[in-house]
């Protein structure tokens, strides 16, 4: 049974499905332009008012601005980037600007500069007249080569664009809705240790008066003297590992003689929102020839859509990066409002099993009775509250 090759309902199909010398229908615009891209249904009648699948996933790739295949489209933008001129996206264009960035950069790089030109400073003078002197040279020399770093990065980050590359197909992809549509919203959060965070001035807080008087005299008298006070258990056993004579865990040691145990004042902290993931799942069984040329002309595409691209004028070096696609839930030839909007997407993977039926059974030209396809998307922007008021 593995190697079947054909199935009873061969009856409805043209016992000749060979590609003919003089190839006509999907077969001939190939011929003419191995790219052109137009409307391509399964089943054919998918969203017309007499079928029975009016409800429908619409796929619309978004072909990248360099791409140097021919394929028509229209002037229109992205669900992203219509988000984002609409002030609902995160990470629009214009979130950098000249005058914020020379700002922005001379207030940092003073701030560290500042820090660090303190503790050099103290360094050079009192190591002398000569030292201290050398110091202010350089000092004068590092302002200017500050300036300098702030203008070109200025320079480089106005040349940023993040807006997608991206134009709209004049054709799309129809498929009927699979069983299954699922949605996740997943947020990140951390835990943060306080006691990590805060490091040796949140334990001089808890030390206080004692860190100047007694526990040196405790530390010097012996680490013994250091049992029974949390405090002074934690700051010898800081000390004894800088001696080299103790290892990481002395302090662990010490504060367990005391009776005690650090807590690490853990906090959880939100850090993001995870970009949503689709998953659709789809088979396809076909019942004459003009379906299995449906069928594998939707495969096609998916898999060209999805692949990046080399140009001719690059040695190879750079991608032209894969298109993206716009995701549509349809009634008839309206958006289906009734379920979440799904904003712009990469394709991240394609699964396809051309032995879904369990067995490799094929009709007798080859072509597989049974294939199924898995579509895994991923979001391009990240979800937020004004997105989730509008629909998505």
């Amino acid at each position: 049974m593995a190697n079947q090759q054909s199935t009873p309902s061969d009856s409805s199909r043209s016992t000749k499905m060979s590609v003919s010398k003089s190839p006509t229908g999907i077969q001939k615009s190939l011929i003419k332009n191995p790219f052109k891209f137009d409307d391509l249904r399964f089943p054919e009648n998918i969203g017309n008012d007499t079928s029975r699948y009016k409800h429908y996933i619409k796929f619309t790739p978004m072909i990248q601005n360099k791409s140097e295949y021919s394929v028509k489209t229209e002037n229109q933008v992205g669900f992203a980037d219509t988000n984002r001129r609409g002030g609902l996206g995160a990470g629009s264009s214009n979130a950098l600007g000249d005058a914020n960035v020379i700002t922005g950069l001379g207030t940092i790089i003073a701030a560290e500069g500042s820090i660090e030109n303190a503790g050099e400073g103290a360094k050079s003078f009192l190591a002398g007249p000569k030292d201290f002197a050398k110091f202010l040279g350089g000092l004068a020399g590092s302002a200017v080569g500050a300036t300098i770093g702030i203008a070109a990065s200025a320079a480089i980050v106005s040349g940023i664009d993040l807006t997608r590359k991206t134009r709209r197909a004049a054709a799309s992809i129809c498929l009927y809705m699979p069983d299954t549509v699922t949605q996740q919203l997943v947020n990140d959060y951390d835990q943060v240790s306080l006691t990590a965070a805060l490091g040796k001035t949140g334990l001089a807080a808890q030390v206080g008066t004692d860190m100047i008087s007694g526990t040196q005299d405790a530390v010097k008298s012996g680490l013994g003297a250091t049992r029974g006070s949390g405090s002074l258990a934690e700051v010898g056993g800081l000390i004894a590992e800088k001696t080299g004579n103790f290892g990481a865990g002395i302090t662990d040691v010490l504060l367990f003689s005391a009776g005690l145990a650090l807590n690490p004042q853990v906090e959880l902290l939100f850090k993001n929102i995870q970009n949503r993931e689709f998953m659709f799942d789809f088979k396809f069984v076909p019942k004459n020839e003009k379906e299995t040329r449906i069928i594998r002309e939707i495969i096609k595409k998916f898999r060209f859509f999805a692949a990046p691209e080399i140009p001719s004028n690059g040695r190879g070096r750079y991608f032209i990066p894969p298109s993206e696609f716009d995701i549509e839930f349809m009634v008839g030839q309206y958006g289906n409002y009734n379920l979440p909007r799904i904003s712009t997407c990469v394709l991240q993977g394609i699964d396809v099993n051309y032995g879904s039926a369990g067995q490799w059974t094929a009709f007798k030209d080859g072509m597989p009775v049974e294939i199924s396809m898995q579509l895994r998307f991923k979001e391009v922007e990240i979800l937020h509250k004004k997105l989730i008021d509008e629909g998505f």
